[in-house]
């Protein structure tokens, strides 16, 4: 039977278009590649596009984690403040009641003091501690 050149294996050796090595290509892949304008590229080539893109994933996958982690710590710090916001409110709040507790039992002496004894220095306190009073509550 005679050889045709359809049943041999003919290569030739071209050059990748990433990396400008050359390697071996069958004769006609060439001629179709450069028709449908796609780039010629060497295994070494596509093996380090596939591990590009795996490391990319790594990557990406890895600063979402880190992405999620600062955002919990930042809503743990959040919720501290706020705790230490209502602790404080709170605080406040009771110191002010205790203040106007205080008041409210001075005045009570005064007009128990004013009501047995009638005295003026009694009701020129009282007078003072009312307008105090007033100004807390503006």
């Amino acid at each position: 039977m005679p050889d045709s050149d359809s049943d041999k294996l003919v290569l030739e050796l071209v050059a990748c278009d990433r990396c400008k090595n050359p390697f071996m290509m069958q004769k006609g892949k060439k001629l179709k590649k450069q028709q449908n304008n796609e780039e010629i590229v060497c295994e070494n080539c596509i093996k380090l596009e596939k591990r590009k893109k795996k490391l990319e994933l790594g990557v990406i996958n890895s600063v979402i984690e880190s992405q999620k982690e600062i955002e919990a710590s930042i809503m743990e710090v959040k919720d501290k403040i706020d705790f230490s916001k209502a602790t404080f409110n709170k605080k406040q709040y009771l110191e002010e009641i205790k203040k106007k507790s205080q008041s409210l039992t001075k005045s009570i002496d005064l007009l128990q003091k004013i009501d047995e004894t009638n005295d003026e220095k009694y009701i020129e306190e009282y007078k003072k501690l009312f307008e105090k009073l007033q100004k807390e509550d503006s």
